[in-house]
This record gives structure tokens, sequence and C-alpha cells, in this order.
């Protein structure tokens, strides 16, 4: 397992080169760009060629990776030319992707219009994401559903992703308080186990079961990233605040600890 800093939300305000420096001093592997929201990265659609080997070429030359870009496109829509505008976007992010090097893109479903059988809706995400599985094929990435909004709860995550029957398309575990049956979350990620691809963390202080989560991942040998979605401090500086995520992270990953960075 390896962690991954995401820029949303308490790196939003962080460059490019700031984003590697705390990444590097605080053991992160790897970078995950929230696109589309006015975070300082610059890592979006209007990046020229020249640019996006600029991004990755400093991503590789610090030893780190570019682990997945978040879009805002999703897919629950009952109009087709609006889901189809999505799916277009869509494409355009899978080629910014392999421009920095990066393998994966997230998506959503996300909630289900209230005038729409909820069947309908997964179908209608399915068919988005097994467009986008055929085209990011030869890209070598990945389009990855986040089980977010209505789409959190596993029968609908999971059920667009089987239908959509693609090598390239997974899901994006969240971490949410809903997944949890009587105050574990084993039952749910038992249902997902095989079709997690990424995973998001949040704040470490709350009432997720993290050491649960991480125990019932490396016993399935998940080598993948997990990502700090993580919300903004009033006590630690934002530097120290991602150094001490860190370092517990490794702790419940069971991997070697060492100091935080000054």
């Amino acid at each position: 397992m390896k962690l991954c800093l995401l820029t949303y939300n308490l790196a939003r305000a962080w460059s490019l080169p700031k984003l590697i420096e705390v990444a590097r001093s605080c053991g992160f592997a790897g970078l995950e760009f929230r696109a589309e929201a006015g975070h300082e990265h610059g890592v979006e659609l209007e990046r020229t060629p020249t640019e996006r080997r600029q991004i990755r070429d400093q991503i590789e030359d610090a030893y780190l990776e570019a682990v997945c870009i978040g879009t805002g496109c999703r897919f629950e829509s009952p109009d087709p030319a609006q889901r189809q505008a999505n799916v277009e976007r869509t494409r355009r992010f899978v080629e910014l992707a392999a421009d920095i090097g990066c393998r994966r893109v997230r998506v959503f479903g996300n909630n289900i219009p209230a005038t729409v059988r909820r069947d309908d809706c997964v179908r209608y995400v399915a068919e988005s994401l097994r467009s986008l599985g055929e085209f990011a094929e030869p890209y070598g990435v990945d389009v990855l559903l986040e089980m977010h909004g209505q789409f959190n709860y596993w029968g609908f995550a999971r059920a667009a992703v089987e239908l959509a029957s693609h090598p390239r398309i997974g899901l994006v575990y969240n971490c949410d308080r809903r997944d949890l049956v009587a105050g574990s979350v084993a039952a749910t990620y038992s249902q997902v186990r095989t079709l997690i691809r990424h995973v998001h963390l949040h704040g470490f202080t709350g009432s997720y079961p993290y050491p649960e989560l991480f125990a019932l991942l490396r016993r399935d040998g998940y080598d993948g990233y997990l990502s700090s979605e993580i919300e903004g401090t009033d006590g630690p500086t934002r530097e120290q605040f991602f150094a001490m995520y860190a370092a517990l992270f490794r702790a419940w990953a069971g991997q070697p600890f060492f100091p935080m960075a000054d």
C-alpha cells in the first residue's frame, strides 16, 4: 500500500512544486490532482503538450507518481446528450492523464434523479463506463467510478462496473461511514473488494474504522494507492498535518516509521 497526497482540500492552494516538496518530505509516494475545482496545481485540460511534458518531468524527477486525476464528470442523467458530453470530456482527461504519466481518472455516478428508475440509472452509468473503458484501453489508463453520493451504495457501484464489463473500469473506495454495518466495514468491503483500484481516505480523527480497513486491504494483498482527501486544520501547520497523517498511515499499514520532518 502506498500513500498519495490528494490536493482536495487541504492542499488546494499549493503549486505543483510545493506539492512535490511536501510529498517528498512527509513520505508520500504519489500525487492525486482534483481538476476543474480551481486548485493551483495546474493539471487541467488547458495545458499544452509542452506544459504536460514539464508536469510529468517534475513529478518523475522527484521519484513520485501521478496517481489519479479526479474529474467532476458524472453519468446519471437521463438525457443521452448530457451523458455523452460527460463521456467526451472524460476522454480528454484520459488523454491528459496519459500525457503526464498518470494511470487513473476518477468519475462519478453520482445521485439518481427522482424521475429515473434505479436500474435504469445504473445502466446509464455502466454504458458510459463501457465506452470510456474502450477509449482508455490503448492509453493504459483506468477509468474509476467513485463510490460517492447514492452510488456510494455497493449495490449500485458494483452493478455499474460489472455491467460495464471492461478491464479498464474499476472502483474508487471512498471510506464512507455509511458503509458500516454493526460498526464494521467488512460486510461492505467484501462486496466490492475485487473491484477496488484506488482508495480515498479522510480524516483519521473520526470514527471510521481505518485499522480494520487497512487489515482487510493487507489481507487481500492490495498494493495500490490510498489518497489523503482531508479538510483544513486549526492546529498544526498544513505541512505538519500531512507529516502526522503519513506517519499514522504507515503505522496502520505496517510500514516502517521515520521521524516527522521539521
